[in-house]
């Protein structure tokens, strides 16, 4: 059995950015307390949630010990504020990704999960619109660690303590049969951090031959043809 490893946003849905970037300047404004300029913009990029707000912070010129000080708060409020934009339309499904999933999640020699940069919380939020989110029984999430290199020993652990099938059969998942499949180019880079390939998909902002150069083992332009994504997820 092979586990997957699916990033969320740019790789299984789209945010609309307007709706996207107007949540996080509330977040930010209410967690520091301060009217952010017209023009400030938010770098994301497959960045974890706290590692956003670290920087936002320090952009500021306010002390970083702040995140970790509002940590929970920061939790609540991303929860609050996404939650009103879990919406068909906001969290806009990207073309394939239904019936790719569908296809993975009716084998048995693969296991999905997530590893993304969101908290947990607003993760499943994401994915609760179009019906995903009980297709991903566990993952790693931005609310475990600010570091999102961290992430990929944590999804082994919790893959390995839900699906029991590899226990009762003496094996566990590992770097050698883990694929982590997103969009950008600190998805290949925490993939390689851990000796785990990568499935790189060009649906977010990062074009084919950037992610290329980056060491993706595989790169797709988007996951239409299903039958190729699953030879790679199943063959890797």
């Amino acid at each position: 059995m092979r586990l997957l490893l699916f990033d969320i946003d740019g790789t299984l849905v789209s945010v609309e950015r307007t709706a996207s970037r107007a949540m996080l300047r509330k977040v930010v404004e209410e967690i520091f307390s301060v009217v952010l300029p017209a023009d400030f913009e938010f770098q994301l990029g497959g960045k974890t949630d706290y590692q956003i707000m670290t920087e936002v912070a320090q952009t500021l010129g306010l002390p970083i010990t702040m995140v970790e000080e509002q940590k929970e708060r920061i939790h609540q409020t991303l929860t609050a504020h996404t939650e009103p934009l879990s919406t068909p339309t906001t969290m806009q499904l990207l073309e394939g990704v239904r019936t790719l999933i569908e296809t993975l999640a009716a084998r048995e020699d693969v296991a999905l999960a997530l590893l993304t940069g969101n908290i947990e919380s607003t993760a499943y939020l994401k994915l609760r619109p179009h019906g995903l989110d009980s297709y991903f029984p566990i993952g790693a999430f931005g609310s475990d660690h600010i570091d999102r290199a961290m992430l990929p020993p944590i999804a082994l652990q919790r893959a390995n303590r839900h699906y029991t099938r590899l226990a009762r059969e003496g094996k566990k998942f590992s770097s050698e049969n883990t694929l982590i499949i997103g969009d950008t180019l600190n998805d290949i880079r925490c993939a390689k951090a851990h000796s785990i390939k990568t499935l790189a998909v060009a649906t977010g902002t990062v074009s084919i031959q950037t992610l290329r150069q980056a060491g993706a083992e595989y790169v797709v332009e988007n996951f239409v043809d299903v039958r190729a994504i699953t030879d790679i997820a199943t063959n890797f």
